[in-house]
């Protein structure tokens, strides 16, 4: 798998990175009241596996997954193995840059089904609306018939946020 790739990028590109990895983490838990975690349920139809119906559900759920106006209980579910960061991402919601998050979103450019079950997306995190940093790379895969964040690039994010060996970083990305 790959992680989140930015090329060439100086301090106020890093600076950029951290407010977005925050963005991301706090965007996956600004629902507000109490949070409950829901997985697919076993009902809920599968989504194409491949094709261009595959790519347009990548799309929609990395768009998602980055709308901070989306209740948690709706955006969790669509990382990877979302249980094993659940307490993580609660913890960032009470941070003082959580009021600046609440508009964070994302939209996605471009999407590269690589089988077997994998896709590249190209996206830009977007901050109010305005580009905050633009073709990012990072990586979903297709686990219990639908499309999610990898594990992969969620951790890559944070640890350009929080730096390497931060204390922050939950031990789910390996530590």
């Amino acid at each position: 798998m790959r992680s989140l790739h930015w090329p060439g990028r100086g301090l106020a590109a890093r600076l950029g990175l951290t407010l977005a990895a925050l963005a991301l983490t706090l965007a996956a838990c600004s629902g507000g009241g109490a949070t409950r975690h829901h997985q697919a349920s076993p009902t809920s139809a599968a989504q194409p596996a491949s094709g261009p119906a595959a790519a347009a559900a990548v799309k929609a759920m990395w768009q998602r997954f980055f709308n901070g106006a989306i209740p948690i209980s709706s955006r969790l579910p669509l990382l990877q193995d979302s249980p094993r960061f659940a307490s993580f991402v609660r913890s960032q919601a009470s941070t003082a840059i959580g009021g600046l998050i609440l508009g964070a979103s994302a939209t996605v450019s471009t999407v590269t089904l690589q089988p077997p079950g994998q896709a590249n997306v190209i996206f830009a995190i977007l901050l109010n609306g305005k580009p905050l940093e633009k073709n990012l790379q990072g990586t979903a895969v297709y686990t219990g018939g639908h499309w999610k964040v990898a594990v992969t690039s969620f951790c890559s994010l944070l640890r350009l946020a929080y730096g390497k060996s931060s204390h922050v970083i939950p031990a789910a990305c390996g530590g």
